[in-house]
């Protein structure tokens, strides 16, 4: 009698351990809410600057030229993580970020190891009462250039404090070549926002 009664309480822990486990599988999947296809959400400011397929890229040719650019894309979004790839050649006096908006006027820059910082050191925005104010930009300096993840809720919650009922609006990105001895190559691609599925 008493290994029957084992082997249902053994049978009923397992089932109640796949279920748990499904459960969990489930409900903290994260699916891609925004992937910047570059090619066809192409908002560019610069002359160098260029979109082909899911890459984002500065090439000014040669070394005797100079250039930079910015692209852009509004969103609405809730904060999850964010993966991307950045990598380039040639290497000097150049600059390369990633900057995340947020609804209540805060940002962040993400910039890669040996860039220069970008030049923005915040935005300007009207309250609700039309008075003119100011929020100053967080730069996290010093990401390698490879393959990135990052989570904006933790980044945000870190630097600019409780993430509470913001939303991303907007996703930028800037690319600099001011070196005359080298050919810069700056690329960024795979551009994923996730959330909750």
């Amino acid at each position: 009698m008493m290994p029957g009664r084992n082997t249902v309480s053994g049978f009923m822990f397992l089932l109640f351990a796949v279920l748990a486990i499904l459960y969990f599988q489930t409900t903290s999947a994260e699916k891609i809410v925004y992937e910047g296809n570059f090619e066809d959400n192409c908002n560019l400011e610069g002359d160098f600057l260029s979109c082909k397929g899911n890459e984002l890229y500065l090439d000014t040719q040669t070394p005797f030229l100079t250039g930079e650019g910015v692209w852009n894309q509004n969103v609405s979004l809730s904060p999850g993580k964010i993966s991307w790839n950045w990598n380039g050649e040639d290497l000097d006096n150049f600059s390369l970020w990633l900057k995340i908006t947020f609804s209540d006027h805060k940002s962040i820059y993400y910039v890669t190891a040996g860039s220069m910082n970008p030049q923005s050191e915040g935005d300007y925005y009207r309250d609700q009462e039309k008075r003119r104010r100011f929020s100053p930009s967080v730069v996290i300096a010093g990401i390698p250039l490879s393959s990135v993840e990052r989570d904006l809720v933790e980044d945000y919650t870190r630097y600019c404090g409780p993430a509470e009922n913001i939303k991303v609006v907007s996703v930028s990105a800037g690319l600099g070549d001011n070196s005359t001895r080298c050919r810069n190559v700056l690329k960024i691609s795979d551009l994923k926002i996730y959330g909750q599925a």
